[in-house]
């Protein structure tokens, strides 16, 4: 249990510190990829409303309202205030700001009736959870019936030449980066070890089985750097 507030607290002061400049590194890490992978993956959402868990700085948002209506409730949520207040900043920019509601919440407690939202989205955000079974329990529990989770994140490269490769990119090259853009040096170390503690594509699809959903199936991007997955309730 200590560790696990340790995490959530490391977590915490982490998209505290860069949340204004997430895109950015976003941008670096990925060298701008994750945003076509971000749209392509909205595709596989059904219409319906949607909650967006680990929402960011709202990007999935953005995607989900472009494919369908105005009229279509998107909550975005996540446990960093002064993240959600930037991505509702940002969506209003943009002229989002219908049915749009921000909710302060971990995916492991959520704070909404079962059977609630046709989409769960996660961008880039699962890895960072402090129990994931229990955040897949209540992904489970707050979908309604055939409704679809759709998870993107940095996952374990097929090629073992590309895996070592970008390990050491993660570990060493991507901190000096965030340093140079966000003055950042510790916390980007730490997303790098989030990312290879990150449990396997294959492993992701049992955990997702366990908890209920159906039709699990994983598409590696970038030869498995990045991976999307799918189930339904």
């Amino acid at each position: 249990m200590k560790k696990d507030k340790q995490h959530t607290k490391l977590v915490d002061e982490l998209f505290d510190s860069i949340n204004k400049k997430y895109d950015l590194m976003n941008d670096v890490i990925s060298f701008g990829s994750h945003r076509l992978i971000k749209r392509n993956a909205m595709k596989n959402s059904v219409n319906g409303n949607l909650l967006d868990l680990a929402a960011g700085t709202g990007d999935l948002a953005i995607y989900f309202r472009k494919l369908y209506t105005g009229e279509q409730k998107i909550v975005l949520a996540d446990p960093n205030t002064e993240m959600l207040s930037y991505a509702k900043l940002r969506l209003a920019k943009k002229s989002i700001i219908d049915n749009i509601e921000f909710v302060t919440t971990y995916a492991e407690k959520l704070p909404f009736d079962d059977n609630s939202f046709d989409n769960i989205s996660i961008g880039f955000g699962f890895r960072n959870f402090t129990d994931k079974e229990q955040s897949l329990q209540e992904i489970m529990r707050v979908l309604k019936k055939n409704g679809k989770l759709i998870m993107i994140d940095f996952s374990k490269p097929t090629n073992p030449i590309i895996r070592f490769l970008n390990s050491i990119y993660l570990r060493k090259i991507v901190p000096i980066i965030a340093k140079i853009f966000t003055g950042n040096f510790e916390e980007y170390r730490y997303l790098a070890i989030s990312i290879a503690e990150h449990p396997s594509q294959e492993k992701i699809i049992g955990m997702m089985n366990s908890a209920g959903l159906k039709n699990c199936k994983y598409k590696n991007k970038l030869n498995g750097i990045i991976a999307l997955h799918i189930g339904e309730k």
